[in-house]
């Protein structure tokens, strides 16, 4: 990843995470409110956090390959997106 793919517009950066990852638009929306919440007021480390969430649930099995996309389960993303900033992930 370049740094141009932080610098595309929010939705061409979204749609290239949704592409990537198997995320829409809500989850997208979520992290990225949780980690501005969280002191990522950056646009450019909130977007780096972002996707080093997204691999990091990458590697922990949340991808469904059947519906090739995220699954992170009711209620989940936020506990885990706090786990991931707080560093207990």
């Amino acid at each position: 990843m370049n740094k141009e793919t932080f610098s595309l517009p929010d939705l061409q950066f979204y749609r290239w995470c949704g592409l990537k990852y198997g995320i829409n638009r809500g989850i997208y929306n979520t992290i990225e409110a949780l980690l501005f919440e969280k002191g990522y007021i950056d646009v450019y480390e909130r977007r780096f956090a972002l996707i080093r969430f997204l691999e990091y649930s990458l590697k922990g099995g949340l991808y469904d390959e059947k519906a090739k996309a995220m699954k992170f389960g009711r209620g989940n993303l936020t506990v885990m997106v706090n786990e991931f900033v707080d560093g207990k992930a």
